[in-house]
């Protein structure tokens, strides 16, 4: 850390903490990236000085942290972060790792990124570009903080969240800043297990809904945090269980649902978590009309925030693929999320997710009603049923080389309509296919 003074404060810079209480400064967040002059007036209206962290600051005012040994590498400043090292061989847990990234895949991830920045001069396009320069190096320590915790809950040790809570921090701040950044890191990222895929999935789309209705700082940090953990009792469960594609019969669903137990015996036992925290993982499969476990509460008994756990949780696992059933496209989800209002979710919180996460989110794979393959690089906030597009395959379902844009809010391609969303992994496709061209 170190201390500046507030006649020294400039944007870019992340203020860690002020020499006065935070709850004298009307912001939502404790610690973030200076944005705008008006930050700066309050600090230097209330404050005499203020600690700046400069491994979480832009541009000139970033600092790379000192190195040491064996320890992950941070983003290059000016740049875009690199993956984290992984962890040596003989310290890995099979099935809880982050597949390494290779030289070739990461320069490919950078010039796509590199790419979004250049495709026109909009000041959506810098803002994206910058944000992604800010959060990727984050995320990527923020993943490696995750694994550490998973692995400790596999090992029955005692678990440290403070660096995960950090991260979680850093991605709340970024998705009020510009959520499009971290729904491209979500796509971009290398996992090589579903567990802990889908845990980073839950958390950061409960961010995005949290932040959506209106929660801010400690509860909204809180609810995340709920996202990433409420499943971890399923690393007790059988794994050939979890793999079953065949119907369970009565007692392997009981043994299944044993897992929201497990998970608070885990978290009560090992973690320092909060009780609001504990609740909404004890209740995110309860269902608005009382079909859901362990209690089969109903309605307002739920709570809104495991209501809205319970929400995204479905939603995440309609995007993925499991072992008894294929993955489904984005648009195709939010159409079973909308069919099972006033049933498993109530009507006004589904209404409230549409509008958060759009028809065509950024990532979003389309196909056109000529038959062309392309993915959403830019969403229309007018017209949402006509984002730009980067084209992957033409209408045969051959591969499209380089970058070819299509906005279909331009004249030229007025007459092209999009005949629907699909799964991530339509007609073979991945994200070293179509992300990291």
């Amino acid at each position: 850390m170190e201390i500046v003074s507030v006649a020294d404060l400039k944007i870019g810079m992340f203020v860690a903490e002020p020499d006065c209480a935070w709850t004298e400064l009307p912001f939502a967040l404790q610690g973030f990236v200076i944005s705008t002059p008006k930050q700066v007036d309050v600090f230097q209206q209330t404050c005499r000085f203020v600690y700046i962290d400069r491994t979480r600051s832009l541009d000139e005012h970033y600092r790379a942290a000192k190195r040491e040994f064996d320890r992950p590498l941070r983003g290059m400043p000016g740049g875009l972060g690199q993956a984290s090292v992984a962890e040596p061989q003989a310290r890995r847990r099979p099935g809880l790792v982050i597949s390494e990234v290779s030289d070739q895949i990461r320069f490919r991830r950078q010039r796509f990124l590199g790419f979004l920045h250049q495709q026109d001069s909009s000041e959506y396009s810098r803002e994206l570009s910058g944000e992604l320069a800010y959060i990727e190096p984050r995320f990527d320590e923020f993943q490696t903080a995750l694994q550490s915790t998973f692995q400790g809950i596999v090992a029955e040790q005692q678990i440290d969240t403070r660096h995960v809570r950090e991260g979680l921090n850093d991605i709340s701040g970024s998705l009020q800043r510009n959520p499009d950044a971290l729904m491209w890191l979500l796509r971009l990222r290398r996992i090589d297990q579903y567990s802990f895929d889908h845990a980073v999935d839950v958390g950061v789309y409960l961010l995005l809904f949290g932040n959506h209705v209106g929660w801010r700082g400690q509860k909204l940090i809180e609810l995340g945090m709920a996202g990433l953990l409420q499943d971890v009792g399923k690393s007790q469960l059988p794994a050939e269980l979890l793999a079953k594609t065949a119907a369970l019969d009565a007692a392997e669903q009981a043994t299944i649902r044993s897992h929201v137990a497990t998970s608070l015996e885990i978290l009560y036992s090992h973690a320092q978590l909060p009780s609001d925290v504990l609740v909404t993982v004890s209740r995110h499969h309860e269902r608005w009309d009382g079909s859901g476990y362990p209690r089969a509460l109903r309605g307002e008994q739920i709570g809104l925030a495991a209501e809205m756990a319970g929400l995204v949780d479905s939603f995440c696992a309609m995007l993925k693929p499991k072992p008894y059933r294929e993955a489904i496209g984005h648009q195709a989800a939010l159409e079973e999320l909308y069919a099972l209002r006033g049933q498993a979710f109530s009507p006004a919180l589904v209404e409230q997710f549409v509008q958060c996460v759009g028809l065509y989110p950024i990532g979003t794979l389309l196909e056109l009603d000529n038959g062309e393959v392309g993915v959403v690089i830019q969403q229309n906030r007018v017209q949402r049923s006509r984002p730009r597009i980067l084209l992957l395959l033409d209408r045969e379902k051959a591969v499209v080389p380089g970058y070819k844009v299509l906005d279909l809010r331009a004249k030229a391609h007025q007459d092209r309509r999009v005949a629907r969303a699909l799964p991530a992994d339509a007609y073979g496709l991945s994200a070293d296919d179509y992300y990291l061209r």
